[in-house]
Parts: structure tokens; sequence; C-alpha cells
């Protein structure tokens, strides 16, 4: 039974199903969130009617992921939705339908069909999928921590197609390149995508995890503060002591921090941590920013949940340096998701949605007419997937990076949080247990493997494993003296 105190700053993914588990435990975790709904990035707002997402996911596993369970260890009520085994494909002019088991003879040939590399780079190709079906666990991507997944790619294949698809799943599935991306962690994720052919949306639209998760909490008595942004944890003697926000104080033996690395130290303050941990902090690389576009049509112009598009041979650094230095490229890689063809409950009947959305640089190196321009080239670009689209669009909502920089409170509208670099993977990234006794970060910055929201889920596990050994060392200390 959990005794103690417990408070979780905000409501992401990794805060709600640490709060989740913790309440199965006994505990009754009080829960503060920033903004007036609960999931942060990974919220759903209610808009016309509809249920739209705060950013753009779909569960890479689905039913065999971390999201599901978690759900399963604390009977949070979350199902999926699987109802089209493929997603569509679209590379540069050609376009294919791809089963997600990637694996699978047919979903290969269909794949190489629509990327059309050379034939003499299929042997290479091949073998470099045979090693990403090996990499299952994070022992077996041991030895590729620690180096860029473009130096393991170019062992295989230099094929120039090739290397643009796989950079683009990289960059769907972590928000960075290949040629910053940690090859172990990639490896891993890109096994569990190509290899479940899980993937899914919820029922109930993407908020209803979290959503779910937190009800789970609230039903054993835990409490959720919406609108209260907590602005300092207080510690005392190298050890927390609770929470300050603008309502007052509130104690607590243990405090976990949803809100990433950086900005707990900024809540806390630098001086209670050891120099080695802030400069390490200070330091670290978030994954990059992303901008949407929501439309509501009248017609159901997309006929898979997932749909991406790559311009041929896209190169995703030039297209980010260009961006640094205030250009807009003349096309950019679309991630599609069309909610309503696996979960027609998100809209009233007759509406069908469909959202856009694309990586950009972080909010504070993108003005507002820049902003205005990516997402000009999103619909675009849509538009000319979805012969029709501007004639059948009931309505439509775009959010630049800047939005998701004021949703996720960390200022710079990274997409995932701390990026899964080559340089910070591994053992070089940050636990869930800090320095100051009580204190846990939770969220995608300490979750060790995962994709995106499954990132996140991992890390409330590998954290509820933590609390748990760190308490009952507690209780044994007690009870021997």
């Amino acid at each position: 039974m959990m005794e103690k105190r417990v408070i979780i700053i905000g409501t992401g993914i990794g805060g709600v199903g640490l709060a989740a588990l913790l309440a199965k435990d006994g505990a009754k975790p009080v829960v503060f969130e920033r903004n007036n709904f609960v999931g942060g990035k990974a919220g759903s707002i209610e808009h016309k009617e509809c249920l739209v997402e705060v950013g753009i996911h779909i569960s890479p596993r689905g039913e065999k992921g971390p999201l599901a369970q978690l759900a399963k260890k604390t009977d949070a009520d979350v199902k999926f939705m699987n109802k089209s085994p493929m997603f569509k494909l679209i590379y540069g002019e050609n376009e294919g339908m791809i089963y997600q088991n990637m694996m699978n003879p047919v979903s290969l040939y269909n794949m190489f069909r629509t990327i059309s590399p050379s034939i003499k780079a299929l042997p290479g190709i091949l073998r470099f999928m045979m090693l990403a079906y090996r990499i299952k666990t994070k022992e077996d991507a041991a030895k590729y921590y620690h180096i860029p997944a473009k130096s393991v790619i170019d062992k295989y294949t230099s094929d120039p197609d090739i290397h643009a698809f796989l950079n683009f799943c990289c960059v769907m599935m972590f928000c960075i390149s290949t040629e910053e991306a940690s090859a172990g962690d990639w490896l891993l994720a890109f096994n569990n995508w190509i290899t479940s052919g899980g993937t899914a949306y919820p029922k109930g639209g993407f908020g209803a995890i979290p959503n779910t998760y937190m009800k789970v909490c609230e039903d054993a008595g835990g409490e959720l503060h919406l609108n209260e942004e907590v602005n300092r944890i207080i510690t005392e003697e190298g050890t927390v002591k609770g929470v300050e926000t603008d309502k007052g104080f509130y104690p607590a033996e243990i405090v976990i921090s949803n809100a990433g690395v950086v900005k707990t130290l900024d809540m806390t303050g630098d001086q209670h941590f050891p120099d080695s941990y802030v400069e390490k902090a200070r330091n670290s690389i978030d994954s990059t920013g992303g901008a949407t576009v929501i439309f509501a049509l009248d017609a159901p112009l997309a006929k898979t949940p997932l749909n991406v598009y790559i311009p041929k041979r896209y190169d995703w650094a030039a297209t980010v340096k260009g961006l640094e230095q205030g250009r807009i490229p003349d096309d950019i890689a679309v991630f599609m998701i069309s909610p309503t063809v696996a979960e027609p409950s998100v809209a009233p009947e007759g509406l069908h949605l469909l959202l856009g959305a694309a990586g950009t640089v972080p909010a504070d190196m993108l003005d507002k007419e820049m902003n205005r321009q990516v997402m000009d080239l999103i619909e675009s670009r849509m538009e000319k997937l979805f012969p029709g689209l501007k004639e059948h669009t009931v309505w439509k909502e775009r959010h630049g990076v800047d939005f998701m920089a004021a949703v996720g409170g960390r200022g710079r509208g990274e997409v995932i949080g701390m990026a899964q670099r080559y340089d910070q993977d591994a053992d070089k990234r940050f636990s869930p247990r800090t320095p100051v006794k009580g204190l846990y970060i939770v969220g995608a910055d300490t979750g060790s493997f995962g994709i995106g929201t499954e990132l996140a889920a991992q890390s409330a596990m590998e954290t509820h494993a933590l609390i748990l050994e760190d308490t009952a060392a507690v209780h044994h200390a007690a009870s021997d003296t």
C-alpha cells in the first residue's frame, strides 16, 4: 500500500499513466495541469462537435504496445481500432499500399515498387531489413548505441531513394533525422513498428488514452487540478517537500514532474542539483517542432487511417537548415492521419477528419509569417494529394509550432521532448530518478525506448518500478532500526 503523499506535474501520457499506476498501489495522487484539458500534446479538444487532436498521433503498436500494456496494468478501458491492415505511401509521383507488417513479402515488394530504388541496391536493402528484423530487444540494440542511424544504413546501401524513405521514417518516429538519431534506439523502434502489424487508432480519439488513465486515478481517490500551473518545486536539504502554485503550497513526499528535465530544473533551481547534472540538462537537444492542418470534410477522401507523403529524394536535414536560415522549401514531407476511417465516432455522422503534420524548426526560430508559410505548404500539398479537398472542406484548423509550444509549456514546440540522439541514448539518457530525494521525472525525456506516446508510456512503467523500489528500500531501512 502506497501511503506517501504524491504530486504529479502535468497530464501527458507519462504523467497520467504513472498516476493510474500509483493509484492502483493505494496512493491518491494530486495531479496538476496548466491547461484546461488533460493530455497535453496527446490530448483532444472538442471543436465544432468533433474531437480534434492537439498533436497528430497514431499508435505504432496499438494493442501490442506500451499504451495497452499500461492500460492492462491499471484496468484502464483503453481500446484500439485497427480496421485497415495497410497504410498509403506516396513517394514523389508513385504511390502504393503497404501492409503494416513491412516484413511481409508483398509489403516489401509494394514498398520497393513505390520507392523505385536501383536494382543493384536491392541485396543491400534486404540485408538491412533483416538486420532491423533481428533487433527485438535493448540487448540486441546495445552494439548500435552511441552511433548515428545513418552510419549503419550506409553499410548496407547508398541508394538515395532508400535513404530518403528511411530518413523520413526516422523523422516520423523520432522527429529527428537518421544523421542524428541513435542507431540502437531507432533500429529497435523500427523493428517494433514494422513487425507488430499493430498500428492502430484509439477508440474515442487519442485524447481518450490520457483521460482514461486519469479516470483510474480519480476513481481511486486521486485529484485533478486543471488550469493550475506549478511554479516551484520546494526542496529542503536535498529532499523534496512539495510544490507551490498560485493557489498556495501543497506538501508531498513524492513529486513527479511530467514537464521535462530542463523545466523541472527551472521549477526547482539549479542549485539543488550537481553541476554535472545541470550542465548535461542545459546542453541537451530536443526533437524538432511540428505544424498541423486539420480538415473536416463532407466526403471520405482518405481510405486508410495512415497516409505518408515523401518528396522524391527528400532531404530533411536540408529542409531544417533552410528553415533555420529563413527559407521555405518548395515541398515538404507530410504525415497524415484520418481518424474517422478507424474511429467514426470522433466526428458527427457525415463528417470525415483528415489531419496533416510536418516537421519544423523550434518556435523561437520560426516567426509568425514563416509559421503561416509552412502551414500553407502543408495545405497545398494535401490539396494535390487529395483531389477535391478544397471543395469538400466544411471547416479547417491550423496549428503552428507556436501552438505546440504553448500547449507543451516548454517554449519551443518540440514534438516529442529530449531527442533520441546518438549522443543522448542508453546510459546517456536521464534516469527518472533525480539527485533530489523524492523527485522523479516521467515522460519522453526519461523513457528508455519507444516512439512518441509509446516512449512516454514506457517511461511511466519504468518510473513506477523505480518509485516502488525506493519506497520499499525506505520501509526496509525503517524496519531495521
